[in-house]
């Protein structure tokens, strides 16, 4: 992508490196914030045409055919450059022939409307030129498919985060395990988004962690669309999993003044008072015992937690809301936190590779909250928690536990409910149960009409 340098752009590169030795030094200002930039991978909605002050820019039409990000690409050059690992944008929008001075007001223009330290490694800058070649008159950056910033690279040197307009269509689904429940959501063209979601409405009532061939699931939610075309999903409508005849559900219902917003059928909240596990898409590596082989120390010892292996740095969540009591390291239990959830109950995290921000001591959590990441820590012979829970100061298996129920909603509540979730049962049953032959047999159908009438 990078252009031939002239002699005023070779000054200008050893210019911009004599200003990245002042950031070294610690005389960085606003405009070295921009230079200085180097992208690293981070973890973790209406289109419009921007008016600039360009009489170029003016002249385009006011509904162009072929138009992106605003502009008409048939009048503009469209050249990509991806972002990767130790680039620096001002040393790319130097290369581009935009002088540092520039480089400082479009910086200015950033305040209060967009972070340029969250562009991503992978992500593309999208250049725009006109035909005759020169310096780029634009960049675009798409954070994500719900909007997208215009760098103007010329007079007045603006910036403006636009946002799509985003179409939300309530669409149906349902899946059968028959090899796990991830193929059966990647067969029916669900997304991770969706899976995530399941679970995390679900969780306390179905056991992801031990799935069965012929389980199967239906589910309602929110797919967006951006131009036409699916970019996300939104929230969870309504959810049932099947297992060997028994259907657990989750139903969205909104009540004021309620924490919760899913309810089984029986209005209870469909997250209980204690997740089942501390991470999700984990399996179990080994349970609570009496009388375990120590995988380090080579002789039998209780092991009083259950181990989830997961990657390294997989997020570790809190189990129920409560209040951080530790968060430290010590011996073999490596860096740790401990949540004292009320007067009875207490839940421990081990082998953590460090703690999520703002986890320490006194710290409040909320279920399903971030408290740390997966490591191994201390007495550990790969990536994994042990999870540990204590009832009234003693160590028990959660699994076997017979935790407290919710209590369901109520009178004028619960008729309010009976009638959203009778609606909601009615497009569930609506949706049929595919297996991975129909799928196919439906999708090969549609490619020979297709192919009939092209």
């Amino acid at each position: 992508m990078h252009n031939h340098e002239n002699k005023p752009q070779s000054r200008l590169r050893r210019f911009w490196r004599r200003r990245r030795s002042l950031i070294l030094t610690g005389f960085a200002g606003l405009a070295v914030a921009l230079l200085a930039a180097t992208f690293q991978l981070t973890k973790n909605n209406q289109a419009a045409a921007l008016a600039f002050a360009d009489p170029a820019l003016d002249e385009l039409p006011v509904i162009p055919e072929n138009v992106r990000w605003g502009y008409s690409l048939d009048k503009f050059h469209l050249f990509e450059d991806e972002l990767r690992s130790g680039d620096v944008l001002g040393e790319i929008l130097v290369e581009q022939g935009i002088a540092y001075a520039d480089v400082n007001r479009l910086v200015e223009n950033c305040k209060g409307k967009f972070n340029i330290n969250a562009m991503r490694v992978g992500k593309k800058l999208n250049f725009l030129s006109e035909p005759a070649g020169g310096t780029p008159v634009a960049m675009v950056y798409e954070p994500s498919p719900y909007e997208y910033v215009v760098f103007q690279l010329r007079e007045p040197f603006n910036v403006e985060v636009v946002k799509r307009e985003v179409e939300t269509k309530i669409v149906a689904n349902s899946g059968v395990l028959e090899t796990s429940f991830w193929q059966a959501m990647t067969d029916n063209g669900l997304s991770d988004e969706v899976a995530d979601g399941m679970i995390d409405i679900l969780s306390s009532s179905v056991d992801f962690y031990h799935q069965k061939q012929g389980d199967r699931f239906k589910v309602v939610y929110e797919q967006h669309y951006v131009e036409g075309q699916p970019v996300g999903a939104g929230k969870i409508i309504a959810a049932v999993y099947e297992r060997e005849g028994k259907e657990s559900y989750a139903f969205n219902f909104e009540k004021e003044g309620e924490k919760c917003n899913y309810f089984d059928f029986d209005g209870r909240p469909a997250r209980k008072a204690f997740l089942k596990a501390p991470v999700k898409f984990s399996r179990i590596s080994s349970r609570y015992s009496k009388n375990r082989l120590h995988p380090i120390l080579g002789y039998n010892r209780p092991h009083h937690g259950t181990d989830y292996a997961a990657p390294h740095g997989t997020p570790i969540i809190a189990v129920a809301e409560g209040v951080v009591t530790e968060a430290t390291r010590k011996g073999g239990n490596g860096i740790y936190v401990k949540i004292r959830h009320d007067g009875t109950y207490q839940t421990q995290y081990l082998h953590m590779s460090g703690f999520a921000k703002g986890i320490r001591p006194g710290t409040r959590v909320a279920q399903g909250q971030t408290i740390g990441y997966v490591g191994s820590t201390g007495l550990a012979t790969g990536p994994h928690v042990c999870f540990r829970f204590w009832k009234n100061g003693r160590e028990v298996d959660h699994l076997r536990l017979n935790l407290p129920q919710p209590q369901p909603i109520t009178g004028a509540d619960f008729e309010q409910f009976v009638v959203v979730r009778d609606q909601l049962m009615q497009q569930l049953n609506a949706v049929p149960y595919r297996t991975q032959e129909e799928i196919y047999k439906d999708r090969a159908a549609a490619e020979l009409k297709d192919g009939a009438n092209p």
